[in-house]
């Protein structure tokens, strides 16, 4: 039951990603054309983090709950590079 539980928090948080990262990539826009550049760099980092918690997310729905609890590490790994990003473009982009 927790393992569920553990699939549908992560399957929200990765949509809310989602969502965070097309806002920051929208602001950018708004920015000068060299801040614009360093920004897309930004968020080009952050889809990158994006896609890694994505790929560990698809291998724990694949597996069964004793190797799903082998991959939460690695999720949790994930998560926290992808939070750490998100919150450092966010940051530059407000700056």
């Amino acid at each position: 039951m927790l393992f569920a539980l553990y699939v549908a928090v992560m399957e929200t948080q990765l949509k809310k990603w989602d969502a965070d990262v097309d806002a920051l990539a929208a602001e950018s826009e708004k920015a000068g054309a060299e801040a614009r550049t360093a920004y897309h760099e930004g968020i080009k980092d952050l889809r990158a983090s994006r896609d890694a918690a994505q790929k560990t997310f698809q291998q724990i729905l694949v597996a069964n709950e004793s190797a799903g609890a082998q991959l939460q590490a690695g999720m949790k790994q994930a998560w926290e590079t992808m939070q750490k990003n998100l919150e450092k473009v966010s940051s530059d982009l407000r700056k």
